[in-house]
């Protein structure tokens, strides 16, 4: 689905990078020019490591310029669960973790003087049912118990208003620590800022082989030249080709899909989101959305098709959606239309690791990876200039391929049918 996004309709005017022609040598080659591979080269530039950035397409093609825009705290699924399943303290490491991946992006934007329309006003998950209240305050009373953290609040239906003009929830789970920005925004002013510090990023230059040489050095070959590096970074996701099958094969891309409406008028969008908070409900098949700078409606879903028609009528039932939660914009017009990628692992956690044959990698962040797939960068960096400092509770060793991983579509889609069963008929 390569309709024109909304975001990058209105990121400004966007810098042309050459194509890689020829030998370049460096210390870092890093494949991937999403929000992971530019925070790569961004930490390893500012600890003195000389990178280059290979790109397929342009800078935040993938899912770095397509997401929601939304800065969340946590995983895909409850922390309790997780402490039970890799001990309490690996569960308040990744807890903290995802913390300071907010606070990151914030303090890179600042920086760097990258305006991408940065909001911190929390975050909210709506109830799709009344029962999910009953989780959400468990949630909250193990996070303040254990974790210490006290910025989340659960309301019932009745203060609803105040937070969404909606009857469709049940009341919902608010966390102060979320935000919202304008990816695109953000990923093109990393990418400057990238550049400010000497890497060097070539777009339109799809890396097809990594070898290595009788030195040990990685040879990183492209259509049209190679990069000599001591060490090669691959932050494909979802989006990952053949380049190595062992990372191709552990993550399952699922396609999701986004709309935006016409601009509307501040006090129309402030009626329907008065905190401005980003918004992600509890259905099985989520939708997620929010007000952006221009106050638009960004309403996202998930979705996919092999056709124009079936296109069509999926961002026509996501419209309906939209209609559904907030009736008030029947009237609106939908001016964009768009999808994308989002990179699922077979436990539902984001991997950053290495390879047996040294490559680093990162990816997996399961629809939660506009602030993570940051961190997760931040941590390759550390990693590579100075690992025996680095306490990484999303460490994945022994990396091993999903059996039956060529059958991921199907099992996507049976897993997408059980899960809407789930949100019609379940408790």
């Amino acid at each position: 689905m390569d309709h024109l996004s909304m975001w990058e309709a209105t990121a400004g005017e966007r810098k042309t990078r050459s194509t890689l022609v020829d030998e370049k040598h460096c210390d870092v080659v890093i494949i991937g020019g999403g929000f992971s591979g530019l925070s790569t080269s961004y930490h390893l530039q500012k600890m003195g490591h000389q990178t280059i950035v290979l790109e397929k397409n342009a800078v935040g093609y993938g899912a770095s310029g397509r997401n929601g825009g939304e800065l969340l705290t946590g995983y895909h699924g409850p922390m309790e669960a997780f402490a039970q399943k890799k001990g309490f303290e690996t569960a308040q490491l990744m807890w903290e973790l995802s913390l300071d991946s907010i606070d990151l992006v914030e303090s890179i934007s600042k920086e760097n003087g990258i305006a991408c329309d940065l909001v911190r006003q929390g975050d909210i998950r709506p109830a799709y049912k009344a029962s999910h209240l009953d989780s959400f305050k468990r949630d909250q009373e193990y996070l303040a118990e254990k974790l210490n953290f006290h910025e989340i609040s659960v309301i019932d239906r009745p203060e609803m208003k105040a937070e969404l003009n909606t009857d469709f929830y049940h009341g919902a789970r608010i966390n102060e620590r979320g935000a919202h920005f304008h990816p695109l925004k953000f990923a093109l002013g990393l990418a400057d800022a990238v550049e400010d510090l000497g890497g060097v990023i070539y777009e339109n230059s799809e890396a097809t082989n990594i070898q290595k040489d009788a030195a040990n050095k990685v040879i990183v070959a492209t259509t049209k030249g190679r990069v000599i590096a001591d060490e090669v970074v691959v932050v494909t996701n979802a989006y990952a080709g053949n380049l190595s099958k062992t990372l191709k094969k552990s993550v399952i891309p699922v396609d999701s899909i986004m709309i935006a409406t016409e601009p509307l008028t501040q006090e129309f969008m402030e009626n329907l989101i008065p905190q401005n908070r980003a918004v992600s409900d509890s259905k099985n098949l989520l939708y997620y959305f929010r007000r952006t700078a221009d106050n638009r409606m960004a309403f996202g879903g998930s979705g996919r098709a092999f056709s124009k028609r079936a296109q069509k009528l999926l961002f026509d039932r996501l419209r309906e959606g939209m209609i559904t939660v907030f009736p008030q914009l029947k009237d609106a017009r939908v001016e964009y239309r768009w999808g994308g990628k989002v990179g699922f692992t077979q436990d539902f956690l984001p991997y950053i690791g290495q390879l047996e044959d040294g490559t680093h990698f990162a990816f997996g962040y399961c629809g939660k990876g506009a602030a993570m797939a940051v961190m997760a960068g931040k941590v390759l960096a550390e990693t590579i200039s100075h690992p025996e400092r680095v306490n990484n509770p999303l460490k994945k060793e022994n990396l091993r391929p999903i059996p039956f991983h060529s059958q991921h579509a199907k099992g996507v889609g049976l897993m997408k049918f059980y899960m809407a069963l789930q949100d019609k008929y379940g408790k």
